[in-house]
């Protein structure tokens, strides 16, 4: 048995070995390429047929059961057959996912949608932030913050294809050897308009802006407004992880977050990656009933990178800590 096993992971290297260099020599560009390690593969392209079931340079996962001898299942793995008859039926033909140092990039039928961005500090700002609040433990906070420099040396590409109807054109996928165009940080277009809120909670988790709070504006309106408070569970765990603010900000190259003054990953965006988010989900909800939630997307979405807003939120700080400036970029 033990022969056998080894014998069918053997054979699975050799494949995949295989399948790699059928993929083509075309490899995803990575930072840094001359450093002490680096992971770049070329484009991985699965196909899922009419019934969900994915295949890579004709490989499905009931061939590859039957030729390691069962030691590697994977006929369970298959996209739900409603999503690949929705994909189908609106030719949505191929979604791309490019990995890369700076980022991950999502295209649509070849076409840019707004993404992730990041770089080495952002990445380790998240990691220490979900340490912070338990969102992960602290020992795999440290082993996350470890693998940055590791992630930000993998070069991965995967392509998935679907079904396309009989009669329509075929849309090539992106020429992985086209460079991805750059968002520019600045806009010649004028902010449409201009939003800033600092919302100071107390302990009690009880929002104010401009020294007004929420409790009193709901006295003097009559509206409930208990929706905007935090527990004050929360307050004092922003408290004990040393946050004193969290500031949101929508600039023209996206949307940009910082915990104190630490940034985090970016969602990337720009007039064209819009433009195409407005029009892929028209192209999704086609019917009558999102006519009118279609019409908004297409107008407004598009507007997004031409609105000044912030919001940030703000947290007591302890008695003796030093207060963290409100970042400024």
């Amino acid at each position: 048995m033990k022969t056998v096993r080894r014998f069918s992971w053997l054979l699975l290297l050799l494949l995949l070995s295989g399948v790699v260099v059928a993929c083509g020599s075309q490899v995803t560009p990575v930072a840094e390429p001359d450093s002490e390690f680096v992971l770049a593969l070329p484009r991985l392209v699965i196909d899922v047929d009419s019934d969900g079931v994915p295949s890579v340079a004709g490989l499905d996962p009931q061939t590859l059961k039957t030729i390691t001898f069962g030691q590697v299942d994977l006929t369970g793995v298959r996209v739900p057959k409603p999503y690949v008859d929705w994909f189908t039926a609106t030719n949505l033909q191929h979604i791309e996912v490019v990995h890369r140092d700076d980022g991950e990039y999502i295209f649509v039928n070849g076409n840019p949608l707004p993404h992730v961005g990041w770089d080495a500090d952002s990445l380790r700002a998240l990691s220490d932030l979900a340490g912070e609040l338990g969102v992960v433990n602290r020992p795999m906070a440290k082993v996350l913050s470890l693998l940055v420099p590791f992630v930000q040396r993998l070069g991965l590409n995967v392509a998935v294809r679907f079904p396309v109807q009989d009669g329509v054109d075929i849309i090539p996928l992106r020429d992985p050897g086209d460079p991805i165009p750059q968002v520019s940080a600045e806009s010649e277009a004028p902010s449409i308009a201009l939003m800033k809120v600092h919302m100071n909670f107390d302990e009690n988790g009880i929002p104010s802006v401009l020294s007004v709070s929420t409790r009193e504006l709901e006295e003097a309106l009559g509206v409930s407004l208990r929706q905007m408070e935090l527990p004050p569970s929360a307050v004092q765990q922003m408290i004990d992880a040393g946050i004193q603010h969290i500031t949101v900000r929508t600039m023209p190259s996206g949307l940009y977050i910082w915990v104190n003054d630490n940034p985090l990953p970016t969602l990337v965006w720009s007039d064209e990656y819009l433009e195409n988010a407005a029009n892929l989900y028209g192209q999704l909800y086609y019917t009558d009933a999102y006519a009118t939630a279609r019409d908004a997307v297409k107008t407004l979405l598009p507007l997004v990178d031409n609105v000044d807003g912030e919001i940030v939120l703000i947290f007591p700080v302890p008695e003796g800590a030093t207060k963290i400036p409100i970042p400024s970029p």
